[in-house]
């Protein structure tokens, strides 16, 4: 069953999306919706969407790549293409009441020098009401463009007051929402990694969502190994290693050099300081955060006392930030959320609705600081302002 929820929450999505289109079209766009071209295109929107999304699963299924891709791209573009609409048919349709009232004034000569309709008037409100919907789309499709360009790599210093000399200018790179397949490969795997190289981090921590094909993850895992960082790699799960196999997803770390944590951890020597690294599980769940579930992950990934070292938790989703707060852990390292993959003056665009999920960026709860990545890829190819990242975190006291 959860192997389908994508399938039946992008049908949703694009059918509830779709009704609301009508609707405003109906209602607040009147003069547009009496043209036929338009009512039938307005119909056939959602209609094409769900078609298109119903073919994309049906190539994921048999591994048709070839009928899968097109039918992605263009099942995401008839979803920008209705967001696009939702977005600016209100405006339109208040352009038109403004349009109607100003003729209706006019008409009945309420104006002084005023008898008629000014043409002028209403073709300049008519222009408006038309530029609006063909703003937001087009500025809908340059998100998806955005979305299949390249993964940002770059230096970001965190401050702590209470650093270790020995970890001063320490450096992780850091790995999150992959979803390895369609639109980040192996071989952008490797572009990240040679561009990571010329900041020479110390450590590589990937938090959850590796690879939607699993027949990849092998081949990424040799990649870590390859990179060398000096003191290793390490991995936690994300709820996409439980969609695709969670038992298959143990057997292929259980290969390799780089371990996975599940609510473990280990402890690394550099100089005279420790460093504690720890991997938390994945709730698998969506929806509200389950904070019973991070206090016992959390309780359980400590075991031994971290003590005096300098704590650094992986955990897939942000949510942890609350409980790792009160077990004084100095750095988490989270992703899941894509920053809503679309961004607003470098944070989430969705920051206000949801303040307390941590969507994108840095933050602080008592003397716990968070990053959370807007991740390596997307399930959902559609990126506005918000661009794929695997940021060099650099340790710095201040």
């Amino acid at each position: 069953m959860r192997s389908l929820f994508p399938l039946i929450a992008s049908i949703i999505a694009i059918l509830l999306i779709g009704l609301l289109e009508l609707l405003l079209l109906r209602f607040l766009n009147r003069s547009w919706w009496r043209k036929k071209l338009i009512r039938r295109a307005a119909w056939g929107l959602p209609l094409f969407g769900v078609t298109m999304v119903a073919v994309w699963f049906a190539g994921e299924y048999y591994a048709l790549d070839l009928v899968a891709y097109p039918a992605a791209a263009l099942a995401v573009l008839t979803f920008i293409l209705e967001v696009g609409l939702m977005l600016s048919l209100p405006l339109s349709g208040f352009i038109h009441l403004i349009r109607k009232i100003t003729d209706h004034l006019a008409d009945r000569g309420t104006r002084p020098l005023s008898g008629k309709t000014d043409p002028k008037r209403r073709l300049i409100l008519q222009g408006a009401a038309a530029a609006l919907p063909i703003i937001t789309m087009t500025s809908g499709v340059a998100g998806m463009t955005s979305a299949l360009g390249g993964v940002r790599v770059r230096l970001r210093k965190m401050s702590f007051p209470n650093l270790p000399d020995d970890l001063l200018g320490y450096r992780i790179l850091h790995l999150s929402d992959l979803h390895l397949r369609h639109y980040v490969t192996l071989e952008t795997v490797e572009e990240v990694l040679a561009e990571a190289a010329r900041f020479e981090p110390d450590m590589v921590l990937m938090t959850g969502d590796v690879a939607d094909d699993l027949s990849l993850l092998p081949d990424m895992l040799r990649l870590l190994e390859q990179f060398k960082a000096p003191d290793g790699a390490y991995a936690t799960l994300g709820n996409h290693e439980y969609f695709r196999g969670i038992k298959q997803v143990h057997k292929i770390y259980e290969k390799h050099a780089v371990p996975l944590f599940v609510d473990q951890s280990v402890s690394v020597k550099v100089g005279s300081a420790s460093l504690f690294v720890g991997g938390l599980d994945d709730p698998q769940r969506m929806g509200a955060k389950d904070i019973a579930f991070y206090e016992r992950a959390i309780d359980k990934t400590l075991g031994q006392s971290h003590g005096n070292d300098f704590s650094i938790l992986m955990s897939h989703r942000p949510d942890a930030l609350d409980v790792a707060a009160q077990h004084g852990i100095n750095l988490v390292l989270a992703g899941h959320t894509h920053g809503g993959q679309i961004g607003l003056f470098g944070r989430s665009a969705f920051e206000s609705l949801w303040p307390d999920r941590y969507l994108w960026g840095e933050y602080q709860r008592e003397k716990s600081q968070l990053y959370t990545s807007s991740g390596m890829g997307h399930w959902f190819p559609f990126r506005l302002n918000c661009p794929a990242e695997a940021p060099v975190i650099e340790l710095t006291r201040g």
